[in-house]
Protein backbone atom coordinates (compact mmCIF):
# COMPACT_ATOMS: atom_id res chain seq x y z
CA UNK A 1 0.00 0.00 0.00
CA UNK A 2 1.41 3.38 -0.98
CA UNK A 3 1.94 5.59 2.07
CA UNK A 4 0.80 9.20 2.12
CA UNK A 5 4.44 10.26 2.31
CA UNK A 6 5.29 8.11 -0.74
CA UNK A 7 2.52 9.80 -2.76
CA UNK A 8 3.61 13.25 -1.56
CA UNK A 9 7.23 12.59 -2.54
CA UNK A 10 6.19 11.60 -6.05
CA UNK A 11 4.01 14.69 -6.39
CA UNK A 12 6.82 16.96 -5.16
CA UNK A 13 9.36 15.48 -7.55
CA UNK A 14 6.96 15.62 -10.51
CA UNK A 15 6.14 19.26 -9.75
CA UNK A 16 9.82 20.20 -9.46
CA UNK A 17 10.63 18.69 -12.87
CA UNK A 18 14.36 18.55 -12.17
CA UNK A 19 16.77 17.64 -14.96
CA UNK A 20 19.43 16.44 -12.47
CA UNK A 21 20.31 12.75 -12.28
CA UNK A 22 19.48 12.23 -8.58
CA UNK A 23 15.93 13.60 -8.56
CA UNK A 24 15.10 11.89 -11.86
CA UNK A 25 16.37 8.52 -10.62
CA UNK A 26 14.55 8.93 -7.30
CA UNK A 27 11.28 9.81 -9.03
CA UNK A 28 11.56 6.76 -11.29
CA UNK A 29 12.32 4.57 -8.28
CA UNK A 30 9.36 5.85 -6.27
CA UNK A 31 7.01 5.52 -9.25
CA UNK A 32 8.15 1.93 -9.87
CA UNK A 33 7.66 1.07 -6.19
CA UNK A 34 4.15 2.51 -6.39
CA UNK A 35 3.30 0.68 -9.61
CA UNK A 36 4.88 -2.64 -8.62
CA UNK A 37 7.31 -4.93 -10.36
CA UNK A 38 8.73 -8.35 -9.55
CA UNK A 39 7.75 -7.76 -5.91
CA UNK A 40 4.25 -6.68 -4.97
CA UNK A 41 4.17 -2.94 -4.30
CA UNK A 42 2.27 -3.53 -1.04
CA UNK A 43 5.32 -5.25 0.48
CA UNK A 44 7.36 -2.02 0.60
CA UNK A 45 6.34 1.05 2.60
CA UNK A 46 8.27 4.24 1.82
CA UNK A 47 8.67 6.56 4.81
CA UNK A 48 10.98 9.20 3.38
CA UNK A 49 13.31 9.92 0.47
CA UNK A 50 15.55 12.70 -0.75
CA UNK A 51 18.18 13.35 -3.38
CA UNK A 52 21.17 15.42 -4.39
CA UNK A 53 22.31 15.98 -7.94
CA UNK A 54 24.12 12.60 -8.07
CA UNK A 55 22.52 10.45 -5.35
CA UNK A 56 19.28 9.48 -3.68
CA UNK A 57 18.24 7.90 -0.40
CA UNK A 58 15.07 6.06 0.55
CA UNK A 59 13.91 5.02 4.04
CA UNK A 60 11.47 2.14 3.80
CA UNK A 61 10.08 -1.00 5.40
CA UNK A 62 11.72 -3.81 3.49
CA UNK A 63 9.75 -6.88 2.35
CA UNK A 64 9.48 -9.23 5.32
CA UNK A 65 12.13 -7.28 7.18
CA UNK A 66 13.05 -4.20 9.14
CA UNK A 67 12.86 -0.50 8.34
CA UNK A 68 16.09 0.42 6.55
CA UNK A 69 17.65 3.11 4.42
CA UNK A 70 19.34 2.71 1.06
CA UNK A 71 21.80 5.06 -0.59
CA UNK A 72 22.40 4.90 -4.31
CA UNK A 73 24.46 7.18 -6.52
CA UNK A 74 25.05 7.37 -10.23
CA UNK A 75 28.21 5.26 -9.88
CA UNK A 76 26.52 2.37 -8.06
CA UNK A 77 26.33 -0.84 -10.02
CA UNK A 78 23.40 -3.18 -9.71
CA UNK A 79 23.83 -6.88 -10.37
CA UNK A 80 21.90 -6.84 -13.62
CA UNK A 81 23.13 -7.78 -17.07
CA UNK A 82 20.35 -6.34 -19.22
CA UNK A 83 21.39 -3.89 -21.90
CA UNK A 84 20.25 -0.33 -21.42
CA UNK A 85 18.45 1.61 -24.10
CA UNK A 86 21.29 4.13 -24.34
CA UNK A 87 24.26 1.75 -24.21
CA UNK A 88 26.41 0.71 -21.27
CA UNK A 89 25.13 3.30 -18.80
CA UNK A 90 21.62 3.36 -17.38
CA UNK A 91 19.51 6.46 -17.76
CA UNK A 92 18.37 7.87 -14.40
CA UNK A 93 14.96 6.34 -15.06
CA UNK A 94 16.36 2.89 -15.87
CA UNK A 95 18.56 3.04 -12.78
CA UNK A 96 15.66 4.09 -10.55
CA UNK A 97 13.55 1.20 -11.83
CA UNK A 98 16.37 -1.28 -11.16
CA UNK A 99 16.86 -0.01 -7.61
CA UNK A 100 13.12 -0.36 -6.99
CA UNK A 101 12.91 -3.88 -8.43
CA UNK A 102 16.24 -5.43 -7.49
CA UNK A 103 17.27 -3.61 -4.31
CA UNK A 104 14.29 -2.12 -2.45
CA UNK A 105 11.74 -4.61 -3.78
CA UNK A 106 13.73 -7.63 -2.66
CA UNK A 107 14.08 -9.00 0.88
CA UNK A 108 17.37 -7.88 2.45
CA UNK A 109 18.73 -11.41 2.76
CA UNK A 110 22.43 -11.36 3.60
CA UNK A 111 22.53 -7.54 3.62
CA UNK A 112 20.62 -7.42 6.91
CA UNK A 113 23.84 -8.51 8.65
CA UNK A 114 26.04 -5.79 7.14
CA UNK A 115 23.92 -2.66 7.52
CA UNK A 116 25.62 0.48 8.81
CA UNK A 117 23.63 1.65 11.84
CA UNK A 118 23.28 5.42 12.24
CA UNK A 119 22.86 7.42 15.48
CA UNK A 120 19.08 6.91 15.35
CA UNK A 121 19.42 3.13 15.07
CA UNK A 122 18.43 2.99 11.39
CA UNK A 123 20.36 0.45 9.32
CA UNK A 124 21.66 1.71 5.96
CA UNK A 125 23.01 -0.13 2.98
CA UNK A 126 24.95 1.37 0.13
CA UNK A 127 27.39 3.65 1.90
CA UNK A 128 27.86 4.66 5.49
CA UNK A 129 25.18 7.23 6.25
CA UNK A 130 26.59 10.59 7.31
Amino acid sequence: MESERHAALIAELEAAGSEEWGPRALLACLQKLRDGGPTEAALVVVHDAWSTSDEFRVVYDSPWGPRVGIIRDRWTTIDRTDAYTTGDEATPEEFGHEVADYNIGEPLGRYVDILDIDADGLGWWGHIAL
